[in-house]
């Protein structure tokens, strides 16, 4: 179970968290640059984004997008402010969890999430908030790592590092099967593509990226 204090960010690893992820903000643009484009093209005026984290994904964003971030590891929310200057993006920072949003139901028209679901405690919670936010006919867009295909090396290997990465990484689950969780749920329209990245990060090369509709 997910405490208030890991929600709020770890006085020690939230810091460090927040440190690794604007070091690597350039090499994940190098990774997932043109998928991104390509699954954050024609987004509205305003934006929900689910763990924005240290704002990567504000580069993709149009100029002068209202982005509504919520982000409970407030160690994020100072570069996320400065993030958001530099894309000329106005930023809402909202730190509660994905599985609460204090947003009003059927009022926005897209959420995104970035690698995200796979910390959240209940995921199935949070796609339920996802959808009553969303407006009829909204998306959710998403790209998320996923457990690995059953009996293979590699989902060994990602179970064997969970707990160490789980705690480092503050909640990071690296075998969710997040795929079938939104096939599951109950937006009218899921579409995932499956993809593979090669990258020091071993455990978290499987992959899933697409949209679901309300």
């Amino acid at each position: 179970m997910c405490t208030k204090k890991v929600m709020e960010g770890n006085p020690v690893r939230g810091r460090i968290n927040s440190w690794l992820l604007a070091i690597l903000d350039g090499y994940m643009h190098l990774l997932y640059g043109k998928r991104k484009r390509n699954l954050f093209r024609k987004l509205p005026k305003t934006v929900v984004e689910i763990g924005s984290g240290s704002g990567a994904n504000m580069r993709y964003l149009p100029k002068g997008t209202h982005l509504i971030a919520i982000e409970p590891n407030k160690y994020m929310h100072s570069r996320l402010h400065k993030k958001a200057k530099r894309n000329q993006v106005n930023i809402q920072i909202l730190p509660n969890s994905a599985e609460a949003m204090q947003i009003d139901s059927n009022s926005v028209d897209a959420v995104v999430s970035s690698l995200t679901l796979c910390t959240i405690p209940d995921e199935n919670k949070a796609l339920q908030e996802i959808e009553r936010i969303l407006k009829p006919g909204g998306r959710f867009i998403f790209v998320e790592h996923v457990g690995a295909r059953k009996g293979s090396l590699l989902l060994k290997l990602q179970k064997l590092v969970f707990r160490p990465w789980f705690w480092f990484f503050e909640g990071c689950h690296t075998h969710k099967n997040i795929g079938e969780t939104l096939r599951q749920s109950n937006f009218s329209e899921v579409n995932i593509e499956n993809f593979m990245f090669y990258s020091p990060f071993v455990p978290i090369t499987t992959q899933i990226s697409g949209y679901a509709i309300k």
